[in-house]
């Protein structure tokens, strides 16, 4: 141990922090339980806080030589993590946030990804799994797929992503000369302080943005399946209605994702049988409200499970009456009868967890 910590780091891992000193023990232990055999160094950049997030860090630093910290009193997320990348020491760059628990082979897998790929123009996510704020269970209706519909991010195996798949700023990284070819984080777009904003002129957030950078430059991002981390969420925002909403909201763009997986453009993804898609959704539709009833009466995790993917269906049958059809007539009279559906499940289902 003593000599990994004086040798040159490997990876520099980069946490931007704000007012979280009830969340950033957690993270800060799971870095330094890492299973690596790669020397590395965390570099904690406090953000402007108001709260004990200071004297935590300066403690933490010296108990842990691997761990440094500076603050940026600029309040904003990317410039936090601009600050950390202005400090790193080492070729490979690794970000998390605040409100994770990382996996004991997060480091690594990385480190291994990146050392079987020479391009500096590559960046790479992992696995973004929800779990509760207080890092207890989800309650007994919650089933593990409908973490699909909680914030989940999993693209399963290791590949390079198709220009519509992303990977997320809170579990991402890269190589340091890629930020010093391309430029560091858009501190425009982001977390500035309080408020999330992006830029006026697109609708992507800084990591997107990061990314469809690399990719006009001609790099590309991968996914790591094995770089997992786990997000902390607050329970109060996950209820039965929002997963459902959300359901329905993810059934409507998986239509046009499995869509570009094979056609690439949404101008070229074909027509769907009419007949056929509005079948699936009066079904669809049906089964959401059947299974939603019996869930109303029992709370049982398999009912809420079947409503969930029944809205799930929904949304993408929805959607299906809009490929390689010139008229939007067919969708418009769909969605006249699917959203007021839709709005009424959502004010029947329980909105606490």
């Amino acid at each position: 141990m003593l000599a990994s910590r004086r040798a040159d780091p490997a990876v520099s891992v980069i946490v931007s922090t704000r007012n979280r000193a009830h969340y950033l023990p957690e993270v800060l232990r799971t870095l330094a339980a890492q299973e690596c055999g790669a020397p590395f160094e965390v570099i904690v950049i406090d953000n402007a806080s108001a709260d004990d997030t200071p004297a935590l860090l300066d403690e933490w630093c010296r108990r842990d030589s691997r761990f440094r910290t500076a603050c940026e009193l600029r309040p904003g997320l990317s410039r936090g993590k601009n600050a950390g990348i202005n400090l790193a020491r080492s070729p490979l760059l690794l970000f998390t946030d605040d409100d994770m628990r990382v996996d004991p082979h997060w480091i690594e897998s990385y480190h291994n990804l990146f050392s079987r790929h020479e391009s500096s123009l590559l960046l790479a996510g992992g696995p973004i799994v929800p779990i509760p704020h207080d890092l207890g269970k989800w309650p007994e209706w919650l089933d593990e797929a409908a973490l699909a519909d909680a914030g989940l991010l999993h693209h399963r195996d290791q590949r390079e992503l198709l220009k519509f798949e992303y990977v997320w700023g809170g579990n991402m990284a890269g190589p340091k000369l890629l930020f010093d070819q391309l430029g560091l984080w858009d501190e425009t777009a982001g977390l500035l302080g309080e408020q999330r904003v992006t830029r006026e002129d697109s609708r992507f957030y800084e990591d997107t943005e990061l990314q469809d950078r690399v990719r006009k430059a001609g790099g590309s991002t991968w996914f790591c399946p094995e770089a997992i981390v786990y997000h902390r969420l607050e329970r109060r925002s996950v209820t039965p209605r929002r997963i459902s909403s959300t359901a329905f909201s993810r059934g409507r763009s998986d239509f046009w994702q499995q869509g570009l997986r094979t056609w690439h453009e949404v101008e070229l993804v074909p027509k769907r049988n009419a007949f056929g898609s509005l079948l699936a959704l009066a079904e669809s539709l049906a089964g959401w409200s059947f299974w939603l009833i019996l869930f109303r009466f029992s709370r049982r995790k398999g009912f809420f499970e079947r409503a969930r993917r029944a809205a799930f269906v929904s949304g993408r049958s929805l959607d299906s009456l809009r490929a390689g059809r010139k008229s939007m007539r067919l969708f418009r009279g769909a969605a006249h009868v699917a959203f007021p559906a839709r709005s009424l499940l959502l004010q029947l289902t329980p909105d606490v967890g």
